[in-house]
């Protein structure tokens, strides 16, 4: 039943010895998630559960991928299909967070108690993102890895170092926030990864292939924490106004 999700796992950390040595490094976050799960610490819980159902929710869609691209029926531009596509899976994951930040009595996770709140603080990140990773899709390929690596990535510079500067960066919190990078990747997928897939040909047809590092390129989406973080800063100048 699920023999085509398995198989993109297997095609994710098994074609490379790199990818086999982030496999262990993932084994070593995961065991880290079930302890966290078990452990006595609500945030915690509601981080390790969260990062599951948005892990679940990319094998569930990459299992079924086939016939939910049959049923895609959007006919806008590419540009605008590609971000609204991952912003629908920006609020899921989003909204998942949030709510089992309710249900395990957490405070602190989700960027606000108020779901409402919490996706236009968090929102204009994702679209920003979004926009920007179309743009880097149509210079350079990336495989389906790739992609989610860069949003393992992405994730690292906006919920871990920009989240960190937020509350008060520390080197122990740096190292820390490095260091599970794998479940960044985990929750982020459910944003880059279905994007990039059903526009998969719109954006070959429209690709560039210019000369360049690639890599590099492709660290491009992380620009957009500069105007982020100034509607950011705004925001919470606003909203401690209003409180």
């Amino acid at each position: 039943m699920y023999v085509e999700g398995f198989s993109g796992l297997k095609s994710f950390f098994f074609q490379s010895r790199r990818m086999i040595v982030f496999f262990v490094w993932f084994l070593i976050i995961m065991f880290l998630i079930f302890a966290w799960i078990a452990g006595e610490s609500s945030s915690d819980r509601t981080v390790g559960v969260s990062a599951l159902v948005c892990g679940g929710s990319t094998f569930l869609f990459w299992n079924y991928r086939a016939k939910i691209r049959k049923q895609y029926r959007i006919t806008w531009s590419p540009r605008k299909e590609f971000v609204f596509v991952g912003s629908l899976g920006a609020v899921w994951a989003e909204c998942v967070f949030w709510f089992f930040e309710k249900w395990f009595g957490a405070v602190g996770v989700a960027a606000s108690p108020n779901l409402v709140l919490d996706l236009v603080i968090t929102m204009p990140w994702y679209v920003i993102m979004l926009f920007l990773l179309y743009k880097v899709e149509t210079v350079y390929h990336y495989t389906f890895t790739e992609i989610l690596l860069l949003g393992g990535l992405y994730e690292l510079g906006a919920d871990g170092l920009f989240g960190q500067v937020l509350e008060g960066l520390t080197v122990q919190n740096l190292i820390l926030t490095v260091m599970v990078f794998p479940l960044f990747v985990v929750v982020y997928s459910v944003i880059v990864l279905p994007p990039t897939y059903l526009l998969r040909k719109e954006i070959r047809s429209t690709r560039v292939n210019k000369k360049g590092h690639k890599y590099w390129y492709g660290l491009l989406p992380l620009l957009g924490l500069i105007p982020f973080a100034l509607y950011a800063f705004i925001l919470m100048g606003l909203l401690s106004l209003l409180a």
